[in-house]
This record gives C-alpha cells, structure tokens and sequence, in this order.
C-alpha cells in the first residue's frame, strides 16, 4: 500500500533554498528536499529520471519510501545526523525506484536553516553509481577469472616495471625460476648463486632481459633461451616471450609481460637423441673410413689434432668439445663416392676428381643441417674443409674469413693425417716433410693463423697417439 501524503506548507525562505539546490542540479544527480520529519518538498527532473517517481507521485510522501526494508531506518537516521549540525558526504547506500529495481547512490546530505539559524529542513544529492559498481564488479570478476587462468598455467608469466621489479607473477614463475614472490617483487634478486645466462653459457646483462629489450624498443620477444643458474649445480633452461604493454592514450611501454617455459627436460631428451644420432653418424663415418684407410683411425686423430689447435686458439671449452665431437665428420660423404673412384691406386682424371669434390656437398647433405651444436660445426666443416685460403677450393670457392674457422682448422687436421699415413693410393710421408708442405701452403691454401697455433704441438704424437 503506498504510502500516505503528508500536507506541506513550506515557507518562502525554504522554496528559495530548493530553487537554489535545482541550480546545481545534474543530469545525473538527483536533488530531494525534505522536511525535517522527512517528507518529500522538492522533486525536480533528475530525481524523477533517477528513481522513476514523478513530481506529483514523490512531493509530500516520506523519503522512507525509496529505502530497501533492510534499511528502512537509514533516511531518518541520516536527517538526525545533519539535523543535529553535522554533515553527511558521499556514503554510499541503496535505494529502490518505482519499479522495484535497486539501485546504489553516492548520498551527501546537509541541513537548511533559514536566516536566524531555524532548521527548515534538508537537502540530498543523490548520484547514480549503479553502472560504474556495476562495470567495476565485471572488471573483478574478469580479472578474477585472468588471475585463475594464469595460476593454472604451467608457465611462469611475470609482469615486469621499468625499473625491473615484477608487478605481478604466479606461482609457476617462482618454480620455474627458484625466486620467491617477495624476491622478485623487489626486483632483481641478490642471491650471490643466481644469475641468467645465455644459451652459450655467457652471462646475460639485465639490460638484455627480453622483458627489458620489449620496454626500450616496444617490440615483442620470441623463443628467447635462457639459462637460470640457482642454487643447485644444474642450469635450468627457459623459453622466453615477452610484450611491451603500453597505455591507450601514450605510446611508450609502461611495462611488459613475460611468458616462460621450462625447457630443462626437453632439451635433456633432445640432446641424449642428438648424441645418438652423432654416434650413428660416427659409425656411418668409420663405414665410408674403412675403405680407404689401412689404420681405420683417420677420423679420431683428426678430430684430437683440431682439438689441439683449437685449444691453441683460445676457443672457450665448449667449441673446444664441440670440434672434437664434429671433426670426424668431416669425410662423412665419402660413403657416397663409388669404390673405382675412391680407391683407385692411379692419378684420378678431371672428371673423377669432380665426383671426388662432392663428398663435401655429400656430407653436407646426410648431416642436414641440425640445430644440435655439434651437428651444425659437423655440416660447416663437411662443406668446408676443402675450401682454400686463396679461394681456389671446393665445393663453394669461399674465400679467408669466408671459410668458417672449423673448416679452416680441420683442414690443417685432415691435411697432416692424409700425408703422414698410407692410404691404398699413395705411402705415408714423413713428418718433417708434411710440416715443410703445411708451412709452404700457409697462406694460400691454410690460414696462417691456424698453422701458427698448429706448429706449436707436438708432432710425432699426432701420428702416433690415436687419442
């Protein structure tokens, strides 16, 4: 049953205060004087499109009648409130509209007291924040549903600032990277065992990170390796991406956000396979070996003398290991020259040694081009290893630093061996005079850098040690 009018007389003084307030009015805030018993005096156009009443409907019933029963209470409590001389600013309450919906409100009240300090009654704005409660709401429940997804994730992902602390991770990012939350929100930590390095174990600047690359160039980051050394003996390999996150309205990143992926495992399994693809090509190797070499060892002491230069070179140990494992590839494509060609005890025609040359292609071809470290020195040394300093090698004609420096190392290697034992075709020259032929092709067949650092080993031990 609705609620009973109240009859109004409302003095002059109290009608130039609500013109007043109308003045201040909004599209969006409604303004409701009342008496101080809580009647409804002025009503204007806002109200009515606020709560759905109109002026005739809403003047002289009680302001009780937009309270919800729960908090039927409320508006006579808030008029003893400003009544007694206190004021009441943007509390935020409920209130019902004609039509039963809810709706919530930002609510300043104050009292109206005429010229000798009588109270004549009070004043309520009333703002509309139903949409905006609303948005807000869906914006939680958004990001509450986000944050669920990304700590389901097996991935880490870390939001990274400008000043390199993490904004926000989850908990797969301290896995993966053995940091707690409190470590990586204070940015980088200071754990004196951890520390980011590259795939070839050098260490990794923060001002390489990928996160920090995306912040100063704006560009995404993909499939970056990196290794994260803990507190354990082991490197944990990660693959990285990461966005720059920018504003709508600037265009420099504020931010970017990295995903990442435990990779330790995986790259685990993949170079157990990778080894056992060397060892087969290692016995395909000794396969094409065994028909032209009386000792069958030509591949190993070709490999320890490159590691020997190698070492001689400065190389780091791991390209040092690296040649050792690739080296005896290099005559890989033999296995595709025919017997009559290969092994024939007689000078070869032009058009023989043609088909000799391809051994190199043909090695080339068989190691394919892996990813594998070893494999990839295996391929550039298979295709190299006859190129010349001067140019005048095959199969490509490279040229100095065109050549790689693998093949230009086997190459010197390969070079000894071949003059220093027998083969079907020819007798084992001596040491001395292979060394007299390597120093009088320095330069235009070898580098002379590279038969510098081989001419300080020792010798007779490359052809007599097999290891």
């Amino acid at each position: 049953m609705p609620a009973a009018r109240v009859p109004l007389e409302t003095s002059n003084e109290f009608k130039r205060v609500l013109e007043l307030a109308s003045l201040v009015e909004s599209a969006t805030d409604a303004v409701i004087g009342v008496t101080p018993e809580g009647v409804i005096t002025s009503w204007g156009e806002s109200a009515e499109l606020l709560f759905g009443y109109t002026r005739e409907e809403a003047v002289g019933r009680p302001i009780t009648m937009l309270a919800p029963l729960d908090r039927s209470d409320e508006p006579t409590t808030f008029i003893e409130h400003v009544l007694s001389g206190q004021r009441l600013q943007r509390v935020e309450t409920e209130r019902i509209c004609k039509d039963g919906r809810s709706v919530n409100v930002l609510l300043s009240l104050a009292a109206i007291r005429g010229e000798r300090g009588a109270v004549l009654g009070a004043v309520g704005v009333y703002r509309d924040v139903t949409g905006q409660r609303r948005a807000e709401a869906e914006l939680h429940e958004t990001e509450r549903r986000y944050h669920s997804v990304v700590e389901a994730l097996d991935e880490g992902v870390v939001m990274q600032g400008l000043d390199g602390r993490a904004l926000a991770s989850n908990k797969s990012a301290e896995r993966v990277l053995g940091l707690s939350a409190d470590e990586l929100a204070a940015g980088f930590p200071d754990r004196p065992n951890w520390s980011v390095v590259r795939e070839d174990g050098s260490p990794l600047p923060v001002y390489d990170y990928p996160t920090m690359i995306s912040m100063r160039t704006g560009e995404r980051q993909r499939g970056v390796i990196l290794g994260i050394k803990g507190d354990t003996p082991a490197t944990r390999w990660i693959s990285v991406n990461s966005n720059p996150l920018v504003r709508p309205s600037e265009t420099e990143p504020y931010a970017a956000v990295a995903s990442f992926s435990d990779e330790t495992d995986l790259r685990a399994t993949l170079a157990e396979l990778q080894a056992e693809r060397v060892e087969d090509l290692e016995r395909l190797a000794l396969v094409a070996e065994y028909r032209d070499d009386d000792t069958h060892r030509h591949t190993e002491r070709v490999g320890r003398t490159s590691e020997l230069i190698a070492r001689e070179l400065g190389w780091n140990s791991e390209r040092v290991w690296t040649i050792r494992r690739a080296a005896p590839l290099h005559d890989l494509g033999k296995i595709g020259i025919p017997d009559e060609i290969l092994l024939k005890p007689a000078a070869l025609s032009s058009e023989q040694f043609e088909v000799i040359k391809t051994h190199t292609v043909i090695g080339g071809r068989i190691l394919c081009q892996s990813r594998a470290p070893i494999l990839r020195m295996a391929t550039e040394i298979a295709l190299s290893h006859h190129e010349r300093w001067d140019g005048n090698g095959y199969p490509m004609g490279l040229k100095a630093q065109e050549i790689p420096l693998a093949g230009r190392v086997v190459a010197v290697a390969d070079a000894f061996d071949a003059m220093t034992h027998a083969r079907p075709y020819k007798a084992a020259s001596s040491v001395i005079h292979a060394l007299a032929e390597l120093e009088r092709c320095s330069g235009t067949q070898f580098d002379p850098q590279v038969i510098e650092a081989f001419f300080k080993l020792n010798h007779d031990d490359l052809v007599d040690t097999a290891t």
